[in-house]
């Protein structure tokens, strides 16, 4: 899937989508939460002019969505994957509990996907080399939402993420292989 862009918007070093994605593909494979050997933390891919195709087509749903600046995964903690949006999903992958999961901000826009009938779920990572947690939290968040109950909200989606860490993470047997050619 190849979502638009929104015009002047770039990933600068934010570099969350190369260290969570796994990728097992002829020239690269890295396992999922590694970060890509080359990618310089901070600063982006190494190799962008000669990247492979899957990292050229991904990118989170900050880079399509009107969102603000808060919400780039290196500030937010959050990726919003775009994975499940044509099926009405939308996947909040918490890389780092931070504290704008408290945020108003946070708060309206997730109400607002739900009261326009998409699906929310959470997600969290696991240790290196597994694949991550992820449950619909749709229903559970509703209540809060539909009240206008912030701090029930948060609270809500704490707990939400507290249930996923006891997930029974699977690996996901990527080894590491780096020879994209130069």
């Amino acid at each position: 899937m190849s979502l638009p862009l929104l015009p002047d918007r770039d990933c600068g070093g934010c570099v969350e989508c190369c260290r969570v994605i796994p990728l097992n593909l002829p020239e690269l494979a890295k396992p999922t939460g590694e970060l890509c050997a080359y990618c310089v933390d901070g600063a982006g891919c190494s190799v962008h002019a000669i990247r492979p195709q899957t990292c050229r087509v991904w990118f989170c749903l900050w880079r399509v969505v009107e969102l603000s600046d808060d919400w780039r995964p290196d500030r937010s903690g959050v990726i919003v994957r775009p994975d499940g949006v044509e099926d009405g999903i939308i996947t909040l992958y918490v890389v780092r509990p931070t504290e704008f999961l408290g945020v108003e901000d946070f708060f309206v826009t997730v109400a607002g996907w739900i009261a326009e009938g998409i699906d929310v779920a959470l997600s969290i990572p696991g240790p290196i080399g597994t694949y991550p947690a992820r449950a619909v939290v749709t229903d559970w968040l509703r209540p809060a939402v539909e009240a206008g109950d912030h701090p029930a909200f948060v609270d809500r989606v704490l707990r939400s993420l507290d249930k996923l860490t006891e997930h029974d993470f699977q690996p996901d047997g990527v080894t590491a292989r780096y020879a994209v050619a130069s």
